[in-house]
């Protein structure tokens, strides 16, 4: 899995065994998959991104789940290594790591990729559009799959350029799509539309405005947010100021929530109100943006979300996190004892996801008093869901791939590509509820 958990303390990479059964070394009939997630901020190294680590934990819920399944994949053990990719440069060395052949540190290039076993059969991540462009053009050479939870962008629909590439997210021409009909359903004829400066909000935009110019829809001004900004930065000051003289009433904001946050810090600043605004999927659920002080002034907004994820699934997701904890807690004490009577400084205890919400708790979008007080929940609860659907798709599709209908699975070599045929037709396997 690809993460983004950097920090100056904790280096690039580490793997997380749910229990013995995981650790691949003592385990030839094991397979393993990479994961890139991110936990940590890209320009603040030491910002400590909780929803990234809880997405983390959402995978080794999954694989825990799976190894103790009796019927998915039995006699075989799934494995996992966990990659931060707070920036390109980590992102990289992730990729290469999943690419390394098996038991080596190299990639070999290779005439053909046939017979290619590399220490990875999938790749699950990472979190954007931007890191995931990189990543599955490499591992498309491969033809390794590699499944995002949150990558949306349709670039990486492009499948004469990333043939091994598959998301658990919708693609952003189903959200264009969506907020396309939205400004017709209410009949808006006139509109501002304003992206991040990145591949996510580029794109969107530029997708957005070929529909518009081909209805009655105007854009009167189309900006940009521009990357690494606070609500000092003129650029974000000028933008409001160009919304208030071109008196557009609605505002189409298709940004990543960390590009979209300072601008509404602006906004607010500025005494912008009682417009209309039409939020992308990346942003519309994110608590820093409705935990803005005065946000509520702005107006009205209409905010794209993926379907609600499977609620039992949420429960038992929050009832091993519990386990996790009170785990945690004894190992800690027994780790304790232990160095205190043989002064040992080892400790082996399983992580927990301590910086996680309770996700199974949320309902409802609103409290009682309308505000958004279950947001920050739902948006992790989403990419929780995503990821573990994620690897549960990697899970049928090796089930199907090494004949475990049987009662029993081959033990045969898994080749990247193979897997990737099985992953192309599933469609509608279940996970367990």
């Amino acid at each position: 899995m690809l993460s983004d958990t950097c920090s100056p303390r904790s280096g690039l990479h580490f793997t997380m065994p749910t229990d013995a059964r995981t650790a691949l070394p003592a385990l030839p009939a094991a397979l393993t998959r990479s994961v890139l997630s991110n936990n940590h901020s890209r320009f603040h190294s030491a910002t400590f991104k909780s929803h990234g680590y809880c997405l983390a934990q959402a995978l080794r819920f999954a694989v825990e789940e799976i190894n103790n399944s009796t019927t998915l994949l039995p006699n075989v053990t799934l494995g996992y290594e966990i990659y931060d990719t707070c920036s390109e440069s980590t992102n990289f060395h992730a990729t290469l790591c999943a690419l390394a052949r098996k038991g080596r540190q190299d990639v070999q290039v290779l005439p053909s990729f046939q017979h290619y076993e590399p220490q990875a059969v999938a790749v699950i991540g990472p979190d954007s559009s931007r890191l995931a462009l990189t990543t599955a053009a490499v591992l498309s050479l491969f033809l390794l799959p590699e499944i995002s939870y949150e990558a949306s962008t349709e670039l990486l629909s492009l499948k004469q350029l990333y043939p091994s590439f598959l998301r658990t997210i919708p693609s952003d021409k189903q959200q264009v799509k969506a907020i396309f009909l939205l400004l017709q359903h209410f009949g808006w004829t006139w509109v501002v539309l304003l992206g991040s400066d990145d591949t996510y909000g580029r794109a969107g935009l530029d997708a957005l405005q070929e529909l518009l110019t081909a209805s009655n829809v105007c854009v009167a001004y189309r900006g940009t947010l521009p990357a690494n900004s606070d609500a000092s930065n003129p650029e974000l000051h000028n933008l409001v100021r160009i919304l208030t003289d071109v008196k557009v009433n609605v505002t189409v904001v298709f940004s990543t929530r960390g590009r979209v946050l300072p601008f509404f810090e602006v906004a607010v600043q500025r005494n912008i109100t009682d417009m209309v605004w039409v939020a992308s999927e990346d942003w519309s659920l994110a608590q820093t943006v409705w935990q803005v002080p005065g946000i509520q002034t702005i107006g009205t907004v209409f905010g794209m979300a993926v379907e609600k994820p499977e609620p039992t699934m949420l429960e038992r997701f929050e009832a091993w996190k519990m386990w996790e904890e009170g785990a945690v807690a004894e190992c800690g004490s027994s780790a304790e004892a232990g160095r205190e009577s043989a002064g040992s400084t080892r400790l082996d205890c399983t992580q927990c996801c301590t910086g996680c919400r309770a996700l199974a708790t949320v309902p409802d979008m609103y409290d009682a008093q309308g505000s958004f007080s279950a947001v920050p929940d739902m948006y992790d609860a989403q990419g929780s869901f995503s990821v573990y659907s994620a690897v549960y798709a990697v899970a049928h599709g090796l089930h199907d791939l090494l004949g475990c209908a049987s009662g029993a699975c081959s033990k045969g070599t898994v080749y990247p590509w193979q897997l990737k045929s099985q992953l192309k037709p599933l469609v509608g396997f279940s996970c367990p509820s």
